[in-house]
């Protein structure tokens, strides 16, 4: 009688250094048995299981599967273990068929239910993953993931996820890491003051936590209480000094506060920290907008300066080398949503030649609305990638023969240049909409802009080439729920200024002053969102110090749909500097309310000019500032030339490249069209 231990018991010790956390030495075990006994399902499931808990999912997969094909009937638990390895592997057809036959054969078990419920959603299938969740949720053993899940799934569907996240809210009181996730869930249903309470009492049983903290900081930006957002952020950095992202995310909000000098400081700090912290490299290249000495080869130069320290791969995708080809173009940007860019991307998309081109969209939006849906109408095929990663999203853009991509945001948040290394098109443009300089990265081929924003001479502030558009840099899509111009307002003169504060630099506001005084009797009227917080507007009050004696501040409570009348009550609307506006400059012209600009050296300072010199008023831009005193000065005191201009802009619009969209659609199809002959005409077939 042998005294070897049989199969089972050595799989005994498999499983025991397993719960030990030994994977290697169990996974020698596991692989010990089926050496010894080729045919062994169990062992070879084992050993798989092992591989998975190792990180190894291609092995654990393929073990996995030959288990279960050496199975007459494999247990639920096999079939189980089988669905979740196949979610950790991406193969989710498979993993749902299995997940549900683990449930055929034990329906009781809540686990089986949630994992399920994890395969349905991650698919695409959030109504049956809600029904997987809310059966996990009678029948696990922790209902509190389930109920989490729950509410997170009905929040992705639009759908009230209020029941379910409180339950998984109460069920948490206790635990500060799951009150963090709570909070967090709360955050994806769109109830920002439940995540600040559940945050708060997260800290409260772990005072100090930086991940907590954090994410606090991030809720609190992002519905106005800023300043103590930036207490938070603080107390997290104390917590963790090494933490690049933190900073970064202070310096965002330094920022939107103006304080850009500030922010550029935690910016860099970030990158010192994490140098490889791509987010932090783009927010120093969209900061240096708001720096009135900023030139565009500064801007240049800093773009240029990140990617030389990094031993980045660049990809290369071969070049259908025809030049008259249907071209297959990609749209990325995380604005396809009610948004500023929005206004453009409409237009573009509704114009564009389907004979010409085919439109796939890559959307990065994380909370869609009615403008996402409509905008997703107007495209041949769409992709949510707010979840995927850089890697994931370039596989994904090379998987669907994009033949050129077109980056829509820049360096603004949430854009997706990273991904764009790989190169998975051989031809990449960027957009100027969202942004208006140069990336400064050598994966971007070309910039799409036009002669007021670039002019000629400007090339060399561009790591692109550029490609100057026939007519205008965008075409506009005005709202049809916007009103009818207003009539001439009367009274003393109120000028306007209706963009982000943080837009506005010191010198600018002592413009302001200058203007005031040059307008006898005049005040300015501030009008944003920012302003709806009493502090805030107490805040920027503080900052407008120069002029806060005659101006007046006023939110934006209901949105801007609900305050449009505003037009009505200003005379003309100032652009602000040095960043200067373009939906910004828009919408007023469309009201009636002429918008006097400060032109600058570069891209970022020029989108008033480019919009008033399309709209054929190139004589409300102003070269220097003593000549924009005296253009404000000027107008607001006359009515007669104010009178015209409110009863003729909108057919001036009308009449402009600014709202021609088919004709800007033909345009960029024509300036693609040629960049693409370009690559075909100067490759030998691909695209390095």
């Amino acid at each position: 009688m042998s005294d070897e231990p049989s199969a089972d018991e050595q799989l005994q010790t498999a499983f025991a250094l397993q719960r030990e956390g030994h994977f290697r030495e169990a996974a020698s075990v596991a692989g010990a048995v089926l050496a010894r006994w080729p045919g062994h399902a169990d062992a070879m499931h084992t050993l798989g299981l092992l591989r998975h808990l190792e990180g190894d999912s291609s092995t654990a997969y393929r073990l996995v599967r030959r288990s279960m094909e050496m199975s007459e009937a494999p247990s639920a638990r096999h079939l189980a273990n089988f669905a979740e390895i196949c979610r950790q592997f991406g193969r989710h057809a498979e993993g749902i068929k299995a997940g549900r036959a683990a449930i055929g054969a034990d329906p009781h078990n809540g686990t089986y239910h949630y994992n399920l419920g994890l395969l349905l959603r991650e698919s695409g299938d959030p109504a049956a993953a809600a029904d997987s969740f809310a059966a996990a949720t009678r029948l696990d053993d922790d209902p509190w993931r389930c109920w989490l899940a729950l509410g997170s799934v009905l929040a992705d569907m639009g759908r009230s996820a209020d029941a379910a996240l409180a339950e998984a809210d109460r069920l948490a009181q206790g635990d500060p890491s799951r009150l963090h996730d709570v909070g967090r869930a709360w955050v994806g249903a769109n109830r920002p003051l439940e995540a600040v309470q559940a945050y708060q009492r997260s800290l409260r049983l772990r005072s100090g936590h930086a991940g907590v903290l954090n994410s606090l900081a991030i809720i609190l930006d992002s519905i106005g209480r800023k300043l103590e957002a930036v207490e938070a952020y603080k107390a997290a950095i104390v917590a963790d000094p090494v933490a690049g992202h933190l900073h970064n995310n202070l310096g965002n909000t330094l920022r939107n506060l103006g304080d850009w000098p500030s922010a550029q400081a935690h910016y860099r700090r970030a990158l010192e920290l994490e140098p490889g912290l791509f987010v932090a490299h783009s927010n120093v290249m969209f900061t240096m907008l708001f720096d009135p000495a900023t030139t565009g080869g500064a801007m240049l130069a800093e773009g240029r300066r990140w990617e030389a320290t990094r031993a980045l791969a660049l990809g290369a995708r071969p070049l259908a080398r025809d030049p008259d080809k249907r071209l297959r173009l990609g749209y990325v940007s995380p604005d396809f949503k009610e948004h500023a860019v929005a206004y453009f991307s409409e237009p573009l998309l509704r114009g564009h030649d389907r004979s010409a081109v085919e439109v796939i969209c890559y959307s990065g939006t994380a909370r869609p609305d009615k403008t996402t849906e409509r905008l997703r109408s107007l495209a041949d095929g769409w992709v949510d990638i707010h979840r995927m990663g850089d890697r994931t999203l370039a596989e994904r853009i090379r998987a669907d023969g994009i033949d050129i991509l077109i980056d829509l945001a820049g360096h603004t948040q949430g854009n997706r240049l990273l991904a764009m290394s790989e190169r998975p098109a051989p031809v990449q443009v960027s957009a100027v909409l969202g942004y208006g300089g140069s990336t400064g990265l050598s994966w971007m081929d070309w910039v799409l802009t036009d002669g007021v924003l670039t002019p000629p001479g400007f090339e060399d502030q561009f790591s692109e080439r550029v490609m100057r558009l026939e007519g205008s840099f965008g075409a506009f899509l005005p709202r049809t729920d916007w009103p009818e111009v207003a009539p001439a307002p009367t009274g003393p003169p109120v000028l306007g200024c209706f963009s982000d504060p943080s837009r506005v630099d010191g010198a600018q506001v002592e413009l302001w002053r200058s203007v005031l005084d040059a307008v006898p009797g005049s005040r300015l009227l501030f009008k944003h969102g920012t302003y709806d917080d009493p502090k805030m507007a107490a805040y920027w009050r503080g900052l407008f110090g120069l002029v806060a004696d005659r101006a007046d501040f006023e939110g934006v409570k209901g949105g801007w749909g609900a305050h449009m009348g505003v037009y009505g009550r200003v005379r003309l609307v100032l652009d602000t500097w040095p960043v200067s506006g373009a939906t910004s400059a828009l919408i007023p012209l469309w009201m009636g309310v002429p918008v006097v600009t400060l032109s600058g050296g570069h891209a970022g300072q020029r989108f008033g000019t480019a919009v008033v010199t399309a709209a054929g008023l190139p004589e409300l831009s102003a070269a220097t500032p003593r000549d924009y005193v005296r253009l404000v000065a000027e107008l607001a005191n006359d009515r007669e030339r104010l009178a015209e201009l409110r009863r003729s802009l909108r057919d001036r619009l009308r009449e402009s490249p600014l709202l021609d969209g088919p004709g800007h659609a033909r345009a960029v199809e024509k300036a693609l069209r040629t960049i693409w002959r370009d690559a075909c005409a100067n490759t030998g077939g691909d695209r390095k």
